[in-house]
This record gives C-alpha cells, sequence and structure tokens, in this order.
C-alpha cells in the first residue's frame, strides 16, 4: 500500500502531553550516557552500533554538540534508545529491513519513508517501514527522541496472531502517528509502562526478564492495533469463517511441522492433493507469496530461534535447516531480521548485550 506523498502532519510543537512528559523525565534515566566527548563522529559511531548503518551528518560547518546524550537498552525484541545530538544533523540509513518508531520528546524532526514525510514532534512520532528509503534532512539542535527499533519476525509474527494467518508481506506503515489522540495516548501508555520497568533496574531475574518480554510483545501489538498500515483492513475486518482453504492450511502445516525436512514444490503439491500451478496459485492469491519462499521464511525463522538460543554454530544450523549455502543463508537472515547471523549468536538467551 503506497501512502499519499503529500500526507504530513504540520503540527506545530506546543505543550507536551502528559504521557510523553513522563517519558522526558523517566526515559532510560538509569542508564550511563555513552557519549564521554561531545564530538560529532563519537556520536555517530555509537548511534549506529545500536541501530543502523547511517549516513549521519551535521548541517552546521563547525558542529558543536551541546548536552549530548545517548543511552540505548537491547531487550529481547525491541532496542530502545534516548537520543539527543545538541546540534543539527541529518540521518540517512538507507532502506531499512526492519520497523523502527522514533518519539520526540522535544523538538522537531522532519522524516521521511518512501513517498511518505511528516514532521515529528512531541504529539506526532513517525514509523517507519522495511525497503523504503528512511531519511531525516532535519534533527534540530535540540531535538531528543525515544528511538525504538523492532525485530521484524517478532512484529510480523504478532500480527500474524492477530490476523489468525501468516502474514506474506512485509507491513507498510503509515509515517505519521499522533500521539495526542486516544490510539496514541495508549499506545503511549504501553511504552510508558515497559521503560518504567526497565528504568526500575528490577528485570533481572528470570521471571522479570519473562515479565519485560510480555511488555515488549504488549507495544508491538498495541502499535498494529494503534497505528494505520497495509494490514489495517484485514485486522478489523468481521471474521468471515475458515480463513484458509482446508488444502492450503494442510501444507502450511507440513512445512511448519517439518521445514528441516527437503521439500520439493511436487512433493508439497501431492501433499495437498493440487497441480503445481494450483498449489502456486492458492499460495499467491491468499498468502501473496510462493511456496517454496514460505518454506524459506519458515527455516530462517527457526535459525533465528536456534541461533538466539545458542543452540550450535552458525554453519551447523544453517545446514540443520536446509541451508547449505552460507553466503547466501547469511543475506537471506539480514533482510528478514537487519543483522547477520554471527550478530544473533553473539547474544545468550534472554541476554541485552553481545557476548565477548
Amino acid at each position: 500500500m503506497d501512502w499519499d506523498s503529500d500526507f504530513t502532519f504540520r503540527t506545530s510543537p506546543g505543550p507536551v502531553d502528559r504521557e510523553t512528559s513522563v517519558l522526558t523525565g523517566t526515559a532510560l534515566s538509569h542508564m550511563p550516557n555513552e557519549i564521554t566527548d561531545p564530538d560529532f563522529g563519537l556520536f555517530r559511531d555509537v548511534l549506529n552500533s545500536h541501530y543502523y548503518p547511517a549516513r549521519v551528518e551535521p548541517l552546521d560547518r563547525a558542529p558543536r554538540l551541546r548536552a549530548p546524550r545517548l543511552a540505548a537498552v537491547r531487550l529481547s525484541h525491541v532496542t530502545i534508545g534516548y537520543v539527543r545530538f545538541g546540534a543539527s544533523a541529518s540521518v540517512d540509513p538507507g532502506d531499512l529491513t526492519g520497523y523502527h518508531v522514533n518519539v520526540p520528546l522535544q523538538g522537531r524532526v522532519v522524516s521521511r519513508c518512501g513517498t511518505q514525510s511528516t514532521i515529528a514532534t512531541p504529539s506526532v512520532a513517525a514509523v517507519f517501514s522495511p525497503h523504503r528509503h528512511t531519511y531525516l534532512p532535519r534533527w534540530e539542535a535540540d531535538a531528543a527522541q525515544l528511538c525504538i527499533k523492532f525485530d521484524r519476525h517478532q512484529v510480523e509474527k504478532e500480527l500474524a496472531g492477530l490476523l489468525g494467518h501468516p502474514v506474506s508481506r512485509p507491513i507498510d506503515f503509515r509515517l505519521g502517528f499522533r500521539l495526542d489522540d486516544d490510539a496514541g495516548r495508549r499506545w503511549l501508555a504501553l511504552l510508558s509502562g515497559l521503560l518504567s520497568f526497565v528504568d526500575s533496574g528490577t528485570a533481572r531475574s528470570p521471571a522479570a526478564a519473562r515479565h519485560v518480554e510480555t511488555l515488549e510483545r504488549s507495544l508491538i501489538s498495541g502499535l498494529l492495533l494503534s497505528q494505520r498500515h497495509s494490514y489495517s483492513d484485514a485486522l478489523w475486518a468481521e471474521p468471515a469463517g475458515s480463513t484458509l482453504p482446508r488444502a492450503l492450511r494442510h501444507v502450511i502445516d507440513v512445512i511448519e511441522d517439518s521445514a528441516e525436512r527437503d521439500h520439493t514444490l511436487s512433493d508439497l503439491a501431492e501433499e495437498a492433493g493440487l497441480s503445481l500451478r494450483g498449489l502456486q496459485y492458492a499460495f499467491q492469491k491468499h498468502l501473496g507469496t510462493s511456496p517454496m519462499q514460505y518454506l524459506r521464511r519458515v527455516r530462517l525463522d527457526r535459525a533465528h530461534a536456534d541461533l538466539r538460543a545458542g543452540t550450535g554454530t552458525v554453519s551447523d544450523i544453517a545446514y540443520q535447516w536446509g541451508f547449505t549455502n552460507l553466503g547466501r543463508f547469511a543475506r537471506a537472515y539480514r533482510e528478514r531480521f537487519g543483522e547477520f547471523p554471527s550478530d544473533t549468536r553473539g547474544l545468550g538467551p534472554g541476554s541485552s548485550t553481545p557476548r565477548n
């Protein structure tokens, strides 16, 4: 779905909402400032280490960072950072591979994603979608944002759970997300609850870590229910019986139950009792993808889960799930999850920071 390229909120900064004021005062307050020196290059490098390889440029000839701050935490499915340059800048990460939300706490940030544009302020967040060119041509000197990076797999998994069937295409969000209406305030309340628990420093026990993950998933599902996107009509449609034909559901179950097997298109068509062309048509009509692309996505998801659990080496896990070319596996994995397999493997179960 292509949103109108002129869809822009021209909202003046105005008074900050009560919920945003709470975020301003408490967001990641227990986290140390990672910027030890007001050097623009250092700020750029630290920012990129938490998010995406981006071209970050000062808009002033001799930039002087005034009270810069960057503090970030990586959770199970979400990375949240408080980011304030203290100087005017532009940020160009290019085509994102995942989903991302910027919540301004003060100031204004001109934001673009594909053909959409908006001016992010404390009453308008920016929601970025994958495979659209993301560009922030002007991040004002006094602007501070909560920059929230979402695990793409988890976002699409949450949507599939809400829909009752798999998600075949990336979610295309509307860029401008109003925070001063009921839906926006409810989502801010979810974000505030997650930040409050993280800021309390109590999320150290296994039970607390599971609670944090529940809050993360609530934040994701809340975004899916609060902000307009390409699946919104299906999400709010009245249920109309079975969503998938029986033959197609059977093939999906076969793939889900035995993704490690060397399935061929002929094998899957035989399982469905359909011709090759009939099976391909059914997948394209109902899921917007091909049978083999669906199989590859399931295999990538299983590999992702095993890498997070640390059940083997990257090559062992790739081979286990049917990937014989490690280079192609790495490229497909990065396209789906926004990082290389070795990056995921570097995290222990439940860890929030890479292991040495």
